[in-house]
């Protein structure tokens, strides 16, 4: 359903950004004249919120946003290494050389969405005025819409660069402001929860279609987004309010049977919540990541199936079903989005695999992680069981936390996560998350998984650099700092 907009938002896109001149994060102004003569219809509207999602989905600006998702939230967590076809840029993350050169610290593909969801946040209303078939609901749910998807980039901003800038006007002359500083942490998760408090209370619940509730941001993706970010921010309460709206809601975990066909094959299932969305022959960008067919980039590491899934060679019954011929290979192979059965990939021209932003079993384990730390560890081994059962763990893998042992049972929740959801873009956040709890109490699970896997030879580096909390954000991209002087460059790279 999205794909019948695609050639409206390029003509869309094309008129909204064709003028002006350049500037910071290329966010062109728009002139008078498209600014009075575009926002005329509820087409033209929605064609412009399509845009937003489609921007995530094209190589926008020379990057893909799903490619960084996985890159900023994989990459330091070192359960994925480098394969044959890996670039410079990748093994310099890996081996901790971590440079403000370095490309994959670029986010203007993020802002590029974002600004696209300014434009929508501050000119639907407009349409209202000359077509009288737009009615006020419809307005606001796409400003609901853009509200929300503009959060979920400022929350993978947040945790992957800390101060960042907070861009939430559209750029509309010459004069508008294109070089804004960066603002605090604490501003940016302010305004995420403020466009999620507000998007929860027009957008709607699911939209035409299947595929369009899934491939949208509705309520319960906004729930999904609040708990997430709840759970960042330590505000355990809310994060099980929030978790608890999505497990009302009309999803359901599949069956561990169609687990791997379902979810990553398939796509938009029961389970889903939101997913950008790919089509035939609109390709995403994992095929050069993880295909073994010409050395692609990106391996799992051996002690992902031993250690992380539990695997046994000399007990192959005891077999986490996620893991062989569903996550990974035991060569270890990348399987999750070149899969098309145990024993069948992809082709180049057949890498059309969603990418999953939420689905239930992840607000599941958010809530087991809030209940943790409330001192209702019951409620959340109950929750880590249902997880497992459905997920055929293997038995190798079970931990026996007491019910108020929080901190047992916080990375008991932690370990499934990373057997849930490997390679799915979750797992450095997850560390992070955790390691930062309770002002960095937990920091030694960074360093243990370092020591675990990191490059030996660059392993006391890597270790030291953790320790220094400021090198947990990646540095600003060298080429934002030479456009923006009111930019400053991340502390712990200045050395």
């Amino acid at each position: 359903m999205l794909k019948k907009y695609i050639n409206t938002f390029m003509i869309a896109l094309l008129l909204v950004l064709s003028t002006g001149c350049d500037g910071w994060l290329d966010m062109r102004p728009i002139n008078g004249v498209v600014k009075q003569d575009y926002w005329k219809t509820k087409e033209q509207v929605r064609a412009s919120m399509f845009g937003a999602y489609a921007s995530m989905t094209g190589n926008f600006r020379g990057v893909h946003v799903t490619e960084n998702m996985f890159l900023w939230g994989e990459l330091r967590a070192y359960m994925v290494g480098l394969n044959q076809g890996a670039n410079f840029n990748d093994t310099q993350i890996i081996f901790g050389n971590i440079q403000p050169v370095n490309s994959i610290a670029d986010w203007s593909s993020f802002y590029g969405t974002i600004n696209l969801c300014n434009l929508v946040v501050d000119y639907a209303a407009l349409a209202l005025e000359t077509d009288q078939t737009f009615t006020e609901e419809e307005m606001k749910n796409y400003v609901a819409e853009a509200r929300a998807l503009r959060a979920l980039m400022y929350f993978y901003l947040v945790r992957t660069f800390g101060d960042v800038p907070l861009v939430i006007d559209a750029v509309d002359t010459d004069e508008d402001e294109l070089a804004p500083a960066k603002s605090t942490k604490e501003q940016v998760l302010a305004q995420i929860l403020e466009d999620l408090n507000l998007a929860e209370i027009d957008i709607y619940e699911g939209h035409e279609s299947n595929i369009a509730s899934k491939g949208r941001m509705t309520k319960y993706a906004v729930n999904a987004l609040q708990a997430d970010v709840h759970l960042w921010m330590e505000n355990f309460e809310m994060a099980v309010q929030a978790a608890d709206k999505v497990l009302a809601g009309p999803y359901g975990l599949v069956p561990q049977a169609d687990w791997a066909r379902a979810l990553f094959i398939e796509g938009n299932s029961v389970e889903s919540i939101f997913e950008i969305q790919y089509q035939a022959p609109q390709n995403n960008p994992f095929f050069q990541m993880f295909s073994f067919d010409q050395g692609r980039r990106f391996i799992a590491y051996p002690s992902v199936l031993e250690g992380v899934y539990g695997f046994n060679p000399e007990e192959p019954e005891d077999i986490d079903l996620r893991s062989i011929d569903a996550s990974l290979k035991t060569s270890g192979e990348i399987f999750k989005y070149t899969s098309l059965g145990p024993d069948t990939r992809r082709t180049a021209t057949e890498s059309f695999a969603n990418w999953i932003v939420y689905r239930l079993a992840d607000v599941m384990l958010m809530k087991a992680e809030a209940l943790s730390q409330l001192n209702r560890g019951a409620e959340a081994l109950e929750i880590v069981e249902t997880i497992r059962e459905r997920g055929g763990a293997a038995m190798s893998t079970v931990e026996n936390p007491g019910p108020t042992d929080g901190d047992a049972i916080l990375r008991y929740i932690l370990n499934e996560r990373a057997r849930e959801f490997a390679f799915e873009g979750k797992r450095w956040f997850d560390l992070l998350r955790v390691a930062k709890m309770n002002n960095y109490s937990n920091l030694d699970l960074l360093i243990t998984v370092a020591i675990e896997n990191a490059p030996v030879t660059n392993l006391n580096s890597i270790i030291n650099q953790l320790r220094d909390t400021r090198s947990h954000y990646l540095p600003i991209f060298n080429t934002e700092l030479n456009s923006n002087p009111n930019l400053v460059q991340n502390e712990y790279y200045l050395r």
